[in-house]
């Protein structure tokens, strides 16, 4: 098995964010940049997912520059807070719209999304978005032209985990999920796979978003139930509040969810004793691996470009993937680039191998990768995978 060391430093998210604060300024761009976009909650309750996100973004996009920008140019990035609040994510995806921004990268959120796709905003501004964060069924079908998912879907990740369990002998599993739209698709969907078992959850719970408060009602809950195994469908920073008051409270049961239960932020919330042994799906190659090309790419730039403090992360190397990926598409889009020429250099990317990571993307598909791995939360916050 391999082991790789997954952490941020306060140092490197202040800095990140200080990085943050200034692409977020820039309302005005030189002639002949390219503008890319990132629209995300950077305040809110998955904050930290946003910053880091932006990181990767801004990894990407700094070593593109050093070596000559795309056909020429520079690139620059635009960064817009929205909140957590589906109604200013729309409002500024509007505004973006009506700029020189070429496209969106990683938006985060479940309700900013479900709000954008309902009103066919990306299909109004003709306004490419790669990288949807979270990857949850609705949000992925019907198709939407103008949207591009790079990371396994969230099914796919559910799948890993159900079969994950099954085989090593769970016999009572329990769900407790985000008071969220994608929490409520992932609740479904793991029904729907114990069902085809011939199973069916022995509890399930809601968390509410902002009630850390009624935690311990819901592990009261879970408790009666007695189950092998408890699934959490949640943000980063709710999951680690989860687990803390899951295991104060002396409940033994396995932990596991999906990738956004990042192993930095349950060991930071909860301690690294308490994250021990929880099972996180991982949409992205082990961030150690540097026999992994785009893996030992991302370290390279890291070293090279890195802000200070920057230590490497998955959703860091997310970012890196997502917006190498995209710079691939308008470097194949030819010198004339617009918004309609990326839309359909974006569906010509089939069976597009980023090194030892690919995607397969047409004008009939816009999942990209299929790619699940099950780790393991070890002693100082190692991952095992």
């Amino acid at each position: 098995m391999k082991v790789g060391v997954f952490s941020i430093t306060p140092g490197a998210l202040r800095c990140g964010l200080a990085g943050l604060a200034l692409s977020g300024s820039m309302l005005a761009h030189a002639a002949g940049e390219y503008v890319l976009a990132h629209v995300a909650p950077f305040t809110g309750p998955v904050a930290f997912e946003a910053a880091e996100y932006n990181a990767g973004i801004r990894l990407a996009l700094k070593a593109a520059n050093a070596a000559g920008g795309v056909h020429g140019r520079q690139l620059v990035l635009r960064s817009e807070d929205d909140g957590y609040n589906p109604d200013k994510s729309v409002a500024l995806f509007n505004q973006l719209g009506a700029t020189e921004t070429l496209a969106a990268l990683m938006p985060v959120g479940s309700p900013a999304m479900t709000k954008m796709l309902k009103a066919h905003v990306p299909e109004a501004l003709k306004l490419p978005i790669v990288g949807v964060i979270p990857g949850a069924e609705p949000l992925r079908t019907p198709l939407d032209p103008y949207v591009f998912h790079v990371r396994a879907g969230d099914l796919d990740q559910y799948r890993k985990l159900v079969d994950h369990a099954l085989t090593t002998g769970v016999k009572r599993v329990a769900v407790a999920y985000a008071d969220l739209p994608f929490g409520a698709a992932g609740l479904a969907a793991i029904d729907s796979m114990l069902k085809r078992h011939s199973m069916q959850a022995v509890a399930r719970v809601a968390i509410p978003v902002d009630g850390k408060a009624k935690l311990p009602d819901v592990m009261n809950t879970l408790a009666k139930a007695t189950p092998d195994i408890v699934f959490v469908i949640s943000p980063a920073q709710l999951a680690g509040d989860f687990i803390k008051v899951f295991r104060a409270m002396g409940m033994t049961a396995q932990l596991g969810m999906p990738s956004y239960g990042n192993a930095e932020t349950l060991c930071q919330v909860a301690g690294n004793d308490a994250a021990r042994g929880t099972i996180v799906a991982q949409v992205m190659p082990n961030v150690t691996n540097t026999a992994i090309p785009i893996v030992r790419r991302f370290q390279d730039d890291l070293r090279k470009y890195g802000e200070k403090g920057m230590r490497p992360t998955i959703f860091q190397l997310e970012a890196y993937v997502t917006t190498q990926l995209t710079l691939d598409a308008m470097r194949r889009a030819g010198p004339g680039l617009n918004r309609a020429r990326l839309t359909l250099a974006l569906d010509s990317l089939k069976k597009y191998d980023l090194g030892g990571f690919a995607v397969d993307f047409s004008a009939t598909k816009h999942t990209g990768s299929d790619f699940v791995d099950i780790s393991i939360v070890g002693r100082d916050c190692r991952l095992i995978f």
